[in-house]
């Protein structure tokens, strides 16, 4: 596994793991608020339209990042050596 390759899972499992952290944090917090029902759907369905933008920001700044960084080492191996 190159460098690029570890830089991606580091990227990935970060996601994945901020994901699993706000449906977990998300879930504690409906089993201990002393809300209604109703009141706890509509805050976990804000809570998840949030977490799903926030992804989806990092998502492309991911990309961005990635997309740069291929072409630095592209412009670096077409660079001629003396």
């Amino acid at each position: 596994m190159n460098t690029m390759e570890k830089g991606n899972v580091t990227v990935s499992g970060f996601l994945v793991g901020a994901a699993v952290g706000a449906v977990v944090g998300a879930g504690v917090a409906l089993l201990l608020a002393p809300t209604s029902g109703k009141e706890a759907r509509e805050w976990l369905g804000a809570k998840s339209r949030e977490t799903k933008a926030k992804l989806g920001e990092a998502i492309e700044r991911t990309k961005a990042a990635v997309r740069h960084e291929a072409q630095v080492i592209a412009s670096t191996l077409e660079t001629p050596r003396h």
